[in-house]
């Protein structure tokens, strides 16, 4: 609205010049026609206003001024647009980079987790392997004589090999490996029965004297041993064979006593029978 109304002020002279002249030149024609001659200072009197003049060249230079900074305002603009226009090159170009930086650190991160997942499945092995390896080494829990007790895996395999020897017939390499194991393992809680089949086996090689003292060892070190009265059946049978009678008939009697529903203190009575 103030534009307009500004250019309508500018162009007001404008108008009002063009109305001067054109009225100039209808009365310069008409007193042609006539054949009216107008005295030279007459002519000088045609172009009486200079304000129409003056309004028209400064009417030409606003638009000459308004075209300058019209052209100055659009060359800014393009001066601008294409500063955006690179600015948007540069952002397109940085999210390309970025794009590519992604896509690289993606691939590294596969590759790490895949390193990762062969390191915890290499981890996962020797962790089976190393149990596997210890298994044999781990204390394991047995029942002895209706009692639970942790031994070593060699020491449970060395005393189940030399009760097998035994009962294989081989009294020498069973009596063997019972000595091995009790100096080997002198507190195990196989102990007791280690010694109750040495003596056996000491006895089966008829070596009396050596099974008179693994008996009594046993009858002494461990009187709650559950195969206490076969111990004591086995000591009296070694003191016969050595003729120690008098031995014999008090070990028997003893087990009479102390165990008089056992089997053993059933075959104790037959020998004191035996021995009367």
């Amino acid at each position: 609205m103030s534009r307009g109304l500004a250019f309508s002020r500018q162009v007001a002279p404008l108008r009002h010049a063009r109305r001067v002249l054109s009225t100039t030149l209808s009365v310069t024609v008409l007193a042609a026609g006539l054949g009216i001659g107008l005295a030279a200072p007459a002519r000088a009197d045609m172009f009486p206003d200079n304000e129409a003049r003056r309004a028209i060249l400064d009417l030409r230079s606003q638009l000459t001024q308004n075209q300058q900074s019209t052209q100055n305002q659009l060359a800014q603009q393009a001066q601008q647009i294409q500063q955006i226009r690179n600015s948007l090159l540069d952002l397109s170009t940085q999210i390309e980079q970025m794009r590519s930086e992604m896509a690289q650190l993606r691939g590294k991160q596969d590759a790490a987790t895949q390193q990762l997942n062969d390191a915890l499945g290499k981890l996962q092995t020797s962790q089976q392997q190393l149990t596997q390896r210890l298994k044999p080494l781990e204390p394991v829990q047995v029942q002895i004589n209706g009692q639970s007790y942790t031994v070593q895996p060699a020491e449970k395999a060395a005393f189940e090999q030399a009760v097998a020897t035994f009962r294989n017939g081989d009294f020498a390499g069973s009596a063997t490996q019972l000595k091995a194991f009790l100096a080997q393992y002198p507190s195990s809680p196989y102990d007791a029965d280690a010694q109750y089949w040495l003596a056996n086996a000491q006895y089966a090689q008829k070596q009396y004297k050596d099974a008179i003292a693994t008996f009594q060892g046993l009858i002494q070190n461990s009187p709650n041993n559950p195969r206490l009265p076969e111990a004591m059946l086995g000591l009296a049978n070694c003191q016969i064979e050595v003729r120690q009678i008098a031995a014999a008939r008090k070990t028997l009697n003893t087990l009479v006593q102390t165990y008089p529903q056992s089997e053993a203190a059933q075959a104790g009575r037959d020998r004191l029978a035996k021995l009367k």
